[in-house]
């Protein structure tokens, strides 16, 4: 659907220029300036809020449109919530959106390339004895990964990009910028590792359709050191050493664990 009105849109904090809000008809819109292109996909499985309309612009970019949703971002306490477990078992269930993606000309990636992406492009990762050193233990026990296993991951499920309807009380799963083709693991071990208590691992993977086996804590284990490399790459590419220093702490903290 397409809209055909002029909007006055204006930049969202934090939305790194491809945010906007706007009004039309007192209806308040958030807009995104070249979403991936599953985002439509992605709502019809009722994931991520609606789709009202897109748009494609006099300089060739296409904007997309969805309700704005009066609400907060999680914390890090709330990303307990149930209802996490349930968005995250639908979104890696979904052989449609799987099929969808493929039809963009996307292939699945595999977790060693994930890991050899994330050393590649980090001088700072390289050079860090002990962060390079997790790297090569972790070279040696990549995991596997079938056609039949692969899924759409969402890439980055940081408690920033899970947003609650403050009225409905609906949690949505939101910035698609990161999705591809995967282990369902590189979404579920960021959120285990980095939230989750690990008293709480084995109820956690149980309602999220797991078996706690020792195969699966294998994958926890590797995927969770995978989700603290590539969020320590991130924060190094924006300068952002505070985090940088937290999230190799966290890494440290969760080896412990194995």
């Amino acid at each position: 659907m397409m809209a055909n009105w002029d909007l006055d849109m204006i930049p969202v904090k934090g939305g790194s220029g491809n945010a906007f809000t706007a009004h039309n008809d007192e209806a308040r819109v958030f807009i995104k300036k070249n979403a991936n292109p599953m985002l439509t996909s992605i709502y019809l499985e009722g994931i991520t809020p609606r789709v009202l309309w897109t748009k494609r612009t006099a300089q060739g970019d296409m904007l997309s449109a969805q309700p704005w949703i009066n609400g907060h971002t999680l914390t890090p306490d709330e990303m307990s919530d149930t209802q996490i477990n349930q968005i995250l078992s639908h979104l890696h269930k979904s052989k449609k959106l799987v099929e969808s993606y493929k039809k963009l000309g996307s292939s699945s990636v595999q977790p060693g390339n994930i890991l050899e992406n994330i050393y590649g492009s980090s001088l700072t990762i390289q050079s860090n004895t002990y962060l390079s050193g997790i790297v090569n233990q972790m070279r040696n026990c990549v995991p596997e990964l079938t056609e039949e296993d692969t899924t759409v991951v969402h890439g980055d499920v940081n408690h920033n990009n899970w947003l609650v309807d403050d009225e409905t009380e609906r949690i949505y799963l939101v910035d698609w910028d990161t999705v591809f083709l995967s282990d369902p693991m590189v979404d579920m071990a960021y959120i285990l590792s980095h939230y989750i208590r690990p008293v709480d691992w084995s109820r956690w993977l149980t309602y999220s359709g797991y078996q706690p086996r020792q195969n699966v804590m294998d994958k926890v284990a590797w995927y969770g050191k995978l989700s603290y490399l590539r969020q320590i790459s991130d924060y190094l590419a924006k300068g952002k050493m505070k985090q940088v220093n937290e999230e190799i702490q966290g890494l440290r903290n969760f080896c412990q664990l194995f």
